[in-house]
């Protein structure tokens, strides 16, 4: 039998239902499900992720699980500027400017799940990954961040899918006129979405992720196009994973949400 959204979003809601973690929370905060106790939950997660940080403020000096954790604080309510949360991106401000940036590990796993194999494709995945959580966090007056994003700007047309994506996770967060670009980096991804909705050189959540930070009306279209591939990936228990991956799930929720809005 073939899977519903509807379906699709009862499942969802009973995966998410009973998880004390970051996606956990978000999830019932989409599903329109909170928990009395997720406030309380929200603020002991972010205590844990500060409590991890070293002195420098960094994840264990690794850039990508530093910018992480920064993202998911800011995800559970905490300010930029809040005491642990400004340590930690203090730090991913002072790696990214300096010079010059070290190259990624490979293989690297982004948090979304996706595996980039190349070195020089996990570091420009790595360096927009640290470029978004910067521009989330307010700091898009830095002549270093401003300088990275306009060379992703520049690298954006020609990119393969998958650094695509990334690329437009940056350009989604950006202010304006960076923003203004937003239109034909969807495009760019629209044109390369096979008719079955997925893409060639793209594992279909990390496209979806970048695609949901644009906000419903500009990607709307491309999205409904992959609810069929993505309604085929979900296991009865929700999750698009074996074994779940909770941050999948996260994203397959967002991108089911804008579906349902059309």
């Amino acid at each position: 039998m073939l899977n519903t959204l509807p379906q699709a979003l009862t499942r969802l809601e009973t995966f998410f239902a009973d998880r004390d973690t970051r996606p956990g929370v978000i999830g019932r905060r989409y599903l329109g499900i909170p928990k009395p106790e997720d406030e309380r939950l929200a603020a002991l997660l972010c205590h844990e992720r500060d409590a991890s940080t070293r002195m420098d403020g960094s994840i264990g000096g690794m850039f990508v699980n530093t910018v992480w954790t920064a993202w998911e604080m800011m995800d559970l309510g905490l300010d930029a500027v809040q005491g642990g949360l400004s340590k930690v991106v203090s730090w991913v401000v002072a790696f990214l400017e300096g010079k010059p940036t070290s190259p990624a590990p490979t293989p690297l796993a982004l948090p979304n799940g996706a595996v980039l194999m190349s070195e020089a494709s996990a570091t420009f995945a790595a360096e927009c990954l640290g470029l978004r959580m910067l521009l989330r966090a307010g700091l898009d007056d830095r002549p270093g961040v401003l300088r990275r994003l306009e060379r992703v700007l520049s690298l954006q047309p020609t990119l393969p899918d998958d650094l695509a994506a990334c690329a437009l996770g940056v350009v989604a967060v950006s202010p304006v006129p960076y923003r203004n670009r937003l239109p034909g980096c969807v495009a760019r991804v629209a044109d390369a979405q096979r008719p079955d909705g997925t893409w060639a050189n793209a594992d279909l959540l990390h496209m979806l992720e970048s695609l949901v930070l644009a906000g419903i009306r500009p990607v709307q279209s491309v999205i409904e196009r992959a609810i069929p591939a993505l309604l085929g990936l979900q296991r009865p228990d929700g999750s698009f994973d074996d074994p779940p991956h909770e941050e999948r799930a996260l994203i397959g929720l967002r991108a089911l949400l804008v579906a349902r809005e059309v």
